[in-house]
Order: structure tokens, then sequence, then C-alpha cells
């Protein structure tokens, strides 16, 4: 284990750079968790088939070996570290089984067996019940009888119970109802509904922890996001102190999975095989576990209705929002905040009434990327200006530039941003792709598309698309009101510069590495980063409030920050060492944010993003072709333009593998431009995701002449979209079905 121990006597948070699943020690021995196969009842026993015995050297934890607490508090919603009698959801961890061979592991898990309560699935599926008489299933046969069970509660209504709502968020700005019954004011009032559930899986490393006993301590190893909470979590439920808990954060295999809290939660049932066994133990999970029970897209629906004048000028906005949370989410109300300031998209409208709702349902909890979360409501604004396009007739270009916030207005409906040079990037990406001309092109040919691609030698029939959004940094969100971002840097005795911040990517680090060389002398490998948490814990409400490493938008700001304690070294001698410099940004959300009427500038600052896609039909195989993907970006000052270039690439491609399951799409001419700009940096990381499917799905529709609102497609989606006799409603794919 290499991991950086400057200070290790202090330090109880360190950094690795090794991944979890590469550490291993003497007499290492592996856990596997055994989950639920059932959404719905009571378990009243969990134990090893009477045929199957335990071999020496392994064994089996549930709920009654927590020597502390069970249900853990994450930011005032309780979440259970193991199945305690009612299950919450499929594939809800029921038990840990720990010992040396990780394939007799899997052997023992096929032959747990689970008794589930009569009474209590009896009063939940008492229609279908009876057709089961064997209450008592392994694990293996338990999938099979969920599904049968979910697929006969689902087709009965009398057994549909309401969900329950778990958080809320209204805003009402004007009169809208009002606007969309003013015939002028209202000359086009254009309706859709939209949801996006891509799954952006990062296909590398898989969650998980490595975890043993030194001198006393206990040693967490894991690509944590949140320290402070993870600290917490293991001492509840395992009841060891705080102080003796080091954690050593390795390195991350990808920004796809921001599993905040559930990594804290296997990091507990780790910790208690290590208490419970004496060895080191290794929890990681198959890469089906990854994809089923941790990187699950948020199931998130739109309903949009726009009232528009005869010119274009959007004057009322009225969206609903309906996010199932799955059994519990400690963040769901910062995630609502975030979709509703989201969903308005760049656009300023002075009548908007915004409904957001969360429900709690027995569906497998998502871990959303909470720095993407506003790219599932950007997905549904800028599709609904692409139907609004296609309807009326008017240029989406100009629908945009005339509807535009941001820019040089210090007031905008519903909220206030400033989005820097937007117009100009808005009118550079028309010309450098051509827009207007190709738009107008495949506009007049819309008419004839469906029944040209009812023949296999029609010629292939083209789309042009274009979205626009933003990616905002510093929002302080409600849980984590009082906190401050701060930075520190250290000039130590042997002249070593050290930032207290870990680089949350490596496109950061080489920024950060940039700016220090840029404005002092100091070689590379002199240049230390830690993250400065020592062994003072503090209270336990100051360690749990405490703002995740990782939270909405703080790279950027961390990178403001490392220049000005970089301008403030530059007037100190390096003689005075050691010494450090530390800079905060405090928060001023009474001043720039209204929190009781949701309303004022959400972000510290706003990156802004554009892009067109421009794609062909083929009519023989009815399968898309990307001809030209352009997106220009305005992010301040790009302290590394190659960089920030090689790593909008790389979105762009991530992006790209997940629009249609099973078959990656992939572009041969790309392009990617920054605007020059002397503003800040702005935080950049994430905003292709929040253009590229909107602009992508925009030029299918144009392409098909059919309203494509949900994605990933199918390989068969465009097929059945051409074959439907009402071309303006989408059909279902199977796997929503």
């Amino acid at each position: 284990m290499c991991a950086k121990r400057k200070n290790a006597e202090k330090k109880k948070v360190l950094v690795s750079d090794e991944f979890y699943s590469d550490m291993t020690a003497t007499d290492m021995i592996h856990a596997l968790i055994v989950r639920s196969p059932f959404s719905y009842g009571t378990i009243t026993s969990i134990s090893l088939s009477p045929k199957t015995k335990l071999p020496e050297g392994y064994g089996l934890l549930t709920y009654k070996d927590i020597p502390e607490k069970n249900e853990i508090d994450i930011l005032g919603t309780e979440i259970p570290v193991f199945c305690a009698g009612e299950i919450k959801h499929c594939g809800q961890s029921l038990a840990l089984l720990y010992g040396p061979d990780r394939e007799i592991l899997e052997e023992l898990r096929q032959n747990i067996d689970i008794e589930l309560a009569k009474e209590t699935l009896q009063n939940t599926e008492s229609h279908f019940t009876s057709a089961y008489d064997k209450l008592s299933v392994s694990i293996k046969d338990g999938s099979p009888l969920e599904q049968g069970i979910t697929s006969l509660h689902s087709s009965l209504a009398s057994l549909q119970t309401p969900n329950e709502i778990i958080a809320k968020r209204k805003l009402k700005i004007g009169n809208p109802a009002e606007i969309f019954n003013d015939e002028e004011k209202a000359a086009y009032i254009v309706e859709g509904k939209w949801s996006e559930k891509i799954n952006f899986s990062s296909n590398k490393e898989t969650d998980g922890v490595f975890c043993c006993m030194k001198a006393g301590n206990l040693h967490i190893f894991t690509s944590c996001k949140w320290t402070s909470q993870l600290r917490q979590t293991v001492t509840d439920a395992t009841g060891f102190p705080k102080e003796k808990i080091i954690i050593t954060r390795t390195k991350k295999s990808g920004a796809a999975n921001n599993n905040i809290w559930q990594n804290a939660i296997f990091a507990a049932q780790a910790a208690l095989a290590v208490i419970k066994s004496g060895k080191p133990v290794r929890l990681s999970l198959s890469r089906t576990e990854q994809k089923e029970f941790v990187e699950l897209p948020p199931d998130i629906k739109f309903s949009c209705k726009t009232a528009l004048d005869k010119n274009g000028l959007i004057n009322a906005m009225d969206i609903s929002i309906d996010y199932d949370t799955g059994a519990y989410n400690p963040f769901v109300s910062d995630i609502l905040d975030l979709l509703c300031i989201a969903s308005t998209g760049i656009y300023n409208c002075k009548n908007v009434s915004i409904k957001a709702k969360a429900f709690r349902s027995h569906n497998m909890p998502s871990a959303p990327t909470m720095q993407m979360i506003e790219s599932y409501a950007f997905f549904a604004i800028e599709n609904q200006i692409q139907k609004i396009s296609g309807i009326t007739g008017l240029s989406p270009i100009d629908i945009r530039q005339m509807n535009k916030a941001g820019g040089l207005l210090k007031s905008t409906k519903p909220y206030t941003f400033y989005f820097g040079r937007s117009s100009d990037a808005i009118n550079a990406i028309a010309i450098r792709s051509d827009f207007k001309r190709k738009y107008t092109v495949s506009r007049l040919a819309e008419k004839k598309h469906v029944e040209e691609l009812q023949s296999s030698y029609a010629p292939p029939q083209r789309g042009l698309g274009i979205a626009c959004a933003f990616e905002g940094s510093g929002h302080i969100s409600q849980n984590f009101e009082k906190a401050n971002i701060s930075l520190q840097v250290s000039i130590t005795e042997d002249k070593k510069l050290v930032v207290h911040s870990i680089p949350s990517s490596p496109y950061i680090r080489e920024n950060w590495i940039k700016i220090i060389t840029d404005n002092i002398e100091i070689e590379k490998k002199s240049i230390l980063f830690d993250t400065g948490e020592n062994d003072d814990t503090g209270k336990k409400t100051q360690t749990v409030c405490q703002i995740p490493e990782e939270f909405i938008g703080n790279a950027s700001i961390k990178t403001i920050l490392l220049q000005k304690c970089m301008d403030a070294l530059k007037r100190r001698k390096w003689d005075e060492a050691p010494f450090s410099i530390k800079k905060s940004l405090y928060s001023q959300r009474k001043r720039i944010w209204d929190s009781e009427s949701f309303s004022g500038s959400p972000y510290y600052n706003t990156a802004f993003g554009t892009c067109t896609v421009e794609l062909e039909i083929d009519s023989c195989t009815m399968s898309e072709k990307l001809n030209k993907i352009c997106v220009i970006i305005d992010g301040g000052k790009i302290v590394n333009p190659k960089a920030a270039e090689n790593a909008v690439h790389r979105s762009i491609q991530s992006c790209l593998s997940c629009l249609v399951e099973g078959n990656p799409l992939t572009c041969s001419k790309i392009s990617v431009q920054f605007m020059q700009s002397e503003d800040e940096p702005k935080q950049i990381g994430n905003i292709i995701y929040s253009i590229l499917p909107a602009a992508y799905t925009s030029a299918l529709s144009q392409a098909i002449a059919v309203s494509v609102e949900t994605l990933p497609i199918q390989t068969d989606t465009i097929y059945k979209l051409i074959k439907k006799n009402d071309k303006s409603t989408p059909i279902e794919s199977e796997k929503e079905k």
C-alpha cells in the first residue's frame, strides 16, 4: 500500500494512488452482500439451507450481529445497514457472507434460505398469495418468484397503493394561468412529456471497500466522496471510536457514479466483518451489482406546457416534475431544488409555475450524480423548445436568442443568471454547423420524410438538432446552508507545497498544477495534495453536516481559491516556512439567494454550453449515423485549453455510448471550441451530458418527423416510430412496457 502518509500520526484521512481492489494483506478474506430478491414482505429468518454447512473460517452477518445502530441517520433519513424485517426494496442488503474464497462465497450465497411472514405477504398480495404455498425460498429461487409477484401486483388496480410524497417544491411567478387564456400572448400552446433514464456507467472499478485493523486503528480504504459521513456511519454501526478510524481515499475509476452515501453503508458492513473475523476484509461489488444496485439512473418525469405569442416570445411555462426516489434518498430535497432551478433552462419567462414532487416507493434507490442532476431537466426543456420550433415553424436559433436569460440582463425570471458570451456562442455554433441553411432544408423536406422512409430505396433522411444548457458552481443546498468552501495551501520546512484538497479529476489536477507552476517557481514533484483532515473530528453535528468533498460544483470554486492562495503566496518569503495560507468563499445566500421565495442567483457562477448534432437515417436499416457534432462552451478563462478539450471529447464519447441501448454511437467529425474569456474559471466537467442528449433527440425527431420523448432508445425504436400510424405519439420501448 503506497498511501501518502506525511504526518500520518496526525492525519485521519489519507490519500492513495492505488485502487482499493488492488490492495491486499496477509490472511485477507472476501465479503459478499446477500440481497433481497423481493420488493415487498417481512423477513422472519435468513440462514443457510439445512443441507449446507458453513465451512470453517466463513461467517454470516445479519442485523442481529450489529453491536450498535442498524438504522443510520444520514441527513435525517434512516437507512438500514441490513434489513431488520420489513423489506424496503428489491436488492436490499439482508446479510454479509465472509470467508477466504470468493467462489465458495458465491456458492454459499445461492444456498441462503429466506423465510417470509405469510400474513404480511397475504395482506399485500392477497389476490394471488395462495398460488405460492412455499414462503421459505432460496436466493436463487427468489428472483423468479419476485418477477411473478411484481407482474401480478402491477396488473391488479386494487393493490396499487399511492406512493408516499416525501418532498415537494412549488414555485409560482406572475400569473401563468391568465397568460394561457390570453389568445394574443398564447398564440401557440405546446405541451410535451419527457423522460431521460440514461445510465452513465463508468465500466471501471466497481464500488467497494478494503478494511483492516492495525495498531488498534480501523483502516478503511475506499474511493470515498464524503469522509466525515463515512466515519460517522462506521462509528454508529460498530461503536468503534471515531478517532481510531483512519480513512484512505483511493484512486477513483470514473465520475459517472457519485455514490455519496451508499459507500458509507458498504464500509460499515465491511468493518463489521473485520471486527467479527479479526482479519482484513475486501468487499467489492460485481459488475452486475454495480449496474443494478448502484449506477441506477433516477426515474424523473417532466410535463411541460408552454405559451408563446406569434413572434416566438415565451410568455408562460407550466412545469410538473415527478421523481421516484426509490426506498430512500437523503439528498431528495437537494435534487428537487436543482431540478426546479434547471427546469426553465436558459430561458427568461415572467410567468412560471413549477410543481415538483418526490415519491417513496419499493424501487431500488437511485444514486444520481449530484453534479449531473440538472441534465435531466435540460433534456426536457430543450426538447420542448425543439417541439415548439417544429409546431410554430420558428427557427430554433431565433427562439433561443429571443428568450435567453443571462447575458447583459441583470434580472431575469424566475432566477438570475449570468451566461457571459452565451449569445456569441449560439451565433458561433450556428455559423460553424451551417445550422440555419441545413435546418431549413430539412424542415422543407420534413413532410416527405415518413413517406420516403417507408421505401428501402429512398435516400437517407437528415436531421439537425441544437441544445443549450448551463453548469452551475457553488450552489449551497438546504443541508449545507451554513457550510463554507475553503482551500488551504502550506509550505513545509523542506520547501514543498501542499494543497489541502484532493482534485476531483485528472483534468482538475492538471489545472491546479499549472496554476501553481505559472505563479511560482517550483518543480511538479514538490507539489503535494492531501485532504487536510486531522484527528480532531469535532462534534457529531459538525462532522455529519460537513459538506461532501465533491458536492455540487465545488471544483471550479476551489480553482479560484487556489489562484487567490497563489497571489498571497507571491507576497510571502519562503524563508518563513513552514506557514499556511487559507482562502474561503463565505456563503452570501441571504444577499444573492432567497431560500424562502426560492428566487435570486442560485449559483456562484455558471458556465454555458451549446451543441449541434447532425445525423441521417438509413431507410433500409432504420438506423442512424452521426455526421457531425459541434460544441462551443463559455467556461470563463480556460487554464489548460488542450486538457479541457480532451476532457470534453472523453465526455462526448462516454455520452454517445449510452444513447442507444446495446449499440454505442460513433461520430468521426467532432468539433470542440471554447469562447475566449477573462472571467473566472467555471466548471464544465458535466455540461456535455446536459446538451448532447437533447441535441441528439432533436435531430432524430426532425429526421423521422416524430417526437422522441425518452432516452435511451432501443435499436428498433426508430422503426417502430416510423411505422406507427399516429405520427405525433411516440411508441414506448419494450423495456418501458
